[in-house]
C-alpha cells in the first residue's frame, strides 16, 4: 500500500478528532420525512352572543343545578343558616360555570353544547316530566281546603306513553336531520324527516297551550320546573333544524340548475343557504297531517277508543285542554292558629268552641285575633286581603294539614304569637270599632 492511500484512509479520523461529525451520505431511495399534522384550529362560534348566552344558562341550569341543589340539601339538611350558605355559594358556581361555559362556546363553537342540549331537551326533561305527571293527583278530586294549591295530572295515564312513542319518533328525525346534512336517498326518506319535524312541532304546541301558566312557571322557576319548558324548547329545536334543512335543500336546488361554462372553468362557487326550498316545505307540510293521523288510528287501536290521541289533553283537569270538571270535596281545613289552637290547654288557653263551615273548631284568643286582623282586611282593604288570603292557602294551608301532634301544636303556638302581637296593634290602630267586639264575634 503507498503513502497516498495510507493518507485517505486516515483523512475521516482526522476530521472525527477534530470533532465534525462526518457527513451521512443520503440513499437515493430514502424519501423525506413527512411533516406531523397539525390539529385543526377551532372554529369560533357564528352565532349571536344571545343565542350562546341562553344556550349555555339552559345547560347549567338542567345538568349542574339539580345536582348541586342535591348536595346542598345534603350536606345541610336543608335547614339553617348553612343550608343559605351553601345555596348562595351554589349559586355563584353556577354563574362562575355560565361565563366559564360561555366563553368557550364563543372560542372552540356551540358544535359540544348543542349536542348536550339536545340530550336534556329530548331525552332528560321529558323523562323527568313523566315522573312529575305520575306522582301528582291523579283524580280530579280535592280536598275544600286544598283546592287552591292542589296541582293535578297534566296527561293522562297510559294515553300518555302513546305520545311518548310518537316523541321518540320524531326525535329520532331530528337526529338522523343533525347527522345527514345531505339530501336522503331515496327522495320519500328526506320528505319523512321533514315531515317528522313538522307533525313533532305540531304536538309540542298543543303540549305548551295545554300547560299553561305552568310553561310561565318554569320561566320563573327553574329548575324545579324546567320540565314544564320542554314542549317550548322542542320546538325551538325542531323548528330551527327544519329552516336549516329546507335552506340545505335550497342550496342544493340552485346548484343543480348552474349554467355550464363553455370556455373555460371558473372558480368553485359556493352557495350559500338563504333560501328555503319551497317545494319541499309544501309536500312535507302535506305529509306532516297524515302521520299524525297514522298516530291516532295507532292510539285509538291500543287504547280501544276512537279518540285516544285526543283523551291524553281532555282526559285531566284543570288545564287548558281538559275537559274533566275538579270535583271539590268537604273536609276538616286547618291554619296555622287553628293547629295552634289545638295545642296542650296549659300553654293555648282555649277560650270555647266555634264554629267554621260548619264544623266545631277549638277557639282560642291567637285564633281569634288572626281571624279578626283578616276580617278587617276584607273590610277596609278587599284587595289586598284576597291577595293575602289566596297566597296563604298556595304556601301554608297544605302543610298545616299534615301537623297532627299536640306538641307541634305547642310549637306552632309560640311561633305565631309574635304575629298575634302584630295582628292586634294592627287592629288597635285601623278598627274604626271597638276591636274587642270584632274579636268577639269570630266563629259565633
Amino acid at each position: 500500500m503507498n503513502s497516498g492511500e495510507h493518507e485517505r484512509d486516515k483523512e475521516p479520523e482526522a476530521k472525527a478528532e477534530d470533532g465534525a461529525p462526518p457527513k451521512a451520505e443520503m440513499l437515493p431511495f430514502a424519501p423525506p420525512e413527512a411533516p406531523l399534522a397539525e390539529a385543526p384550529a377551532p372554529s369560533p362560534s357564528t352565532h349571536s352572543r344571545v343565542a350562546d348566552a341562553a344556550l349555555v344558562t339552559l345547560l347549567v341550569i338542567g345538568y349542574v343545578s339539580p345536582t348541586v341543589a342535591a348536595l346542598v340539601a345534603l350536606a345541610t339538611g336543608a335547614r339553617g343558616v348553612a343550608f343559605i350558605c351553601f345555596g348562595l355559594a351554589a349559586v355563584g358556581m353556577g354563574l362562575w360555570a355560565v361565563i366559564k361555559l360561555y366563553r368557550r362556546t364563543r372560542t372552540h363553537g356551540r358544535g359540544a353544547a348543542l349536542a348536550w342540549a339536545d340530550v336534556l331537551v329530548l331525552g332528560i326533561l321529558p323523562a323527568w316530566g313523566l315522573l312529575y305527571n305520575h306522582i301528582v293527583n291523579a283524580t280530579c278530586q280535592v280536598m275544600e281546603c286544598e283546592a287552591s294549591g292542589e296541582v293535578f295530572r297534566p296527561l293522562a295515564e297510559p294515553e300518555v306513553f302513546g305520545l311518548l312513542a310518537f316523541h321518540l319518533v320524531t326525535a329520532l328525525a331530528y337526529m338522523v336531520s343533525r347527522r345527514r346534512r345531505a339530501a336522503l336517498h331515496p327522495a320519500m326518506a328526506e320528505l319523512l324527516v321533514h315531515a317528522a319535524l313538522l307533525a313533532g312541532i305540531t304536538i309540542h304546541v298543543l303540549l305548551a297551550v295545554h300547560f299553561g301558566k305552568w310553561v310561565l312557571i318554569g320561566v320563573v322557576f327553574p329548575p324545579a320546573f324546567l320540565p314544564c319548558l320542554s314542549p317550548v324548547l322542542t320546538v325551538i329545536l325542531y323548528g330551527a333544524e327544519l329552516r336549516h334543512r329546507l335552506r340545505l335543500r335550497g342550496a342544493d336546488a340552485r346548484a343543480i340548475g348552474k349554467p355550464l361554462a363553455v370556455y373555460r372553468e371558473g372558480p368553485e362557487q359556493s352557495f350559500l343557504p338563504e333560501k328555503i326550498h319551497r317545494p319541499t316545505l309544501l309536500r312535507a307540510l302535506a305529509l306532516s297531517p297524515v302521520l299524525l293521523g297514522a298516530h291516532a288510528v295507532l292510539q285509538a287501536v291500543w287504547l280501544g277508543h276512537a279518540a285516544g290521541a285526543l283523551q291524553v289533553f281532555t282526559r285531566t283537569c284543570d288545564y287548558t285542554l281538559s275537559r274533566l270538571p275538579v270535583e271539590v270535596l268537604p273536609g276538616d281545613c286547618h291554619y296555622l292558629c287553628t293547629v295552634a289552637a289545638r295545642g296542650h290547654s296549659w300553654l293555648v288557653r282555649p277560650l270555647r268552641m266555634g264554629r267554621r263551615g260548619g264544623v266545631p273548631i277549638v277557639v282560642n284568643r291567637q285564633l281569634a285575633v288572626a281571624n279578626a286582623f283578616e276580617d278587617l282586611l276584607h273590610e277596609r282593604w278587599p284587595r289586598f286581603g284576597r291577595l293575602a288570603r289566596r297566597t296563604y292557602d298556595l304556601l301554608a294551608r297544605p302543610v298545616c294539614n299534615h301537623l297532627r301532634p299536640a306538641w307541634v301544636s305547642d310549637v306552632v303556638y309560640l311561633v305565631m304569637k309574635p304575629a298575634e302581637w302584630v295582628f292586634y296593634v294592627a287592629l288597635v290602630l285601623f278598627d274604626p270599632r271597638s276591636p274587642e267586639a270584632r274579636i268577639d264575634r269570630m266563629y259565633r
